[in-house]
């Protein structure tokens, strides 16, 4: 019963997981599209474009030979209606669905189904082996594009040459948007997540461990017998309040007891105060 029961909850939290990430994955697609439909899909450039001042225009046939004779270079049509549905749905579309059927192989583990009745791989593995090969020729792919995308300056995506979407700028000329004082923030801010990340693997070495965890153990066995009425480090006679527990001399907690007997309250945390017991201290 306890077995079953166990794996009852296991399949529940399995379940609930899912479903969690399900509804993540859809939400993201419906922002990519709604963030497709108001910029790319209607001929207007990103946020992050519209900072850089650029935009997206179509390089087939007539029109990238036409570039050579513009007087800036920025001149040009932009995507088509075509250009714009291709490039929405390898966005969008192709991702979501890539994305599922990678969750799905891992899921049902179909690395896992390397064998079938005849002795050979079963169809989960060849799919499994399928979906590593494409995504390897796919990072292959974009390795070559960068690199030709280093020597002529021309499309930076795979998406981008094959649908000849090319980034160009707005305008010729464009006053700077961005403020010499927030660049300046953001560098500052570079260079010290920079430091934190280099000096945080020395923290948690053995050795800066264990000296920062005496150091801290020290602080608070000294804030520990630290009497909250006066301040005093080291009470002569420490005592407690009940039922809270905070520190205090006897001669302070007796005081204002004396003073209100019936309504005495913890000078740390306020709540009543309804007798003082002794704190039995160790000395080394």
């Amino acid at each position: 019963m306890e077995a079953t029961s166990a794996c009852g909850r296991a399949t529940t939290t399995t379940t609930t997981t899912t479903t969690r990430a399900s509804k993540a994955n859809e939400m993201r697609l419906l922002l990519d599209c709604a963030m497709f439909a108001c910029t790319t899909g209607v001929n207007r450039p990103t946020p992050g474009m519209e900072l850089m001042n650029l935009r997206l225009r179509d390089e087939r046939g007539d029109h990238g030979a036409a570039t050579t004779t513009m007087k800036t270079g920025v001149e040009g049509p932009g995507l088509s209606i075509a250009q714009r549905i291709a490039y929405g749905l390898a966005t969008c579309v192709v991702g979501y669905g890539w994305g599922l059927w990678q969750r799905k192989m891992l899921r049902e583990r179909y690395d896992e189904d390397d064998e079938d009745d005849e002795g050979g791989g079963g169809w989960k593995y060849r799919a499994w082996k399928l979906s590593q090969t494409v995504e390897n020729c796919y990072t292959m792919a974009n390795f070559v594009n960068f690199c030709v995308f280093l020597r002529n300056g021309r499309y930076p995506t795979l998406l981008e040459r094959a649908l000849r979407a090319r980034l160009v700028y707005q305008r010729p000329t464009m006053a700077r948007v961005v403020d010499f004082e927030y660049l300046n923030q953001q560098l500052a801010w570079r260079e010290l997540s920079e430091l934190v990340l280099f000096t945080l693997p020395y923290l948690y070495s053995t050795r800066v461990r264990s000296t920062l965890g005496a150091l801290t153990s020290r602080v608070v066995a000294v804030q520990a017998y630290r009497c909250v009425a006066c301040g005093c480090r080291e009470p002569i006679h420490p005592f407690v309040a009940e039922p809270c527990g905070h520190p205090y001399c006897y001669y302070c907690l007796r005081a204002r007891l004396v003073e209100q007997p019936t309504s005495c309250a913890c000078v740390k945390c306020g709540k009543r105060v309804a007798e003082m017991r002794r704190l039995a201290t160790t000395t080394s």
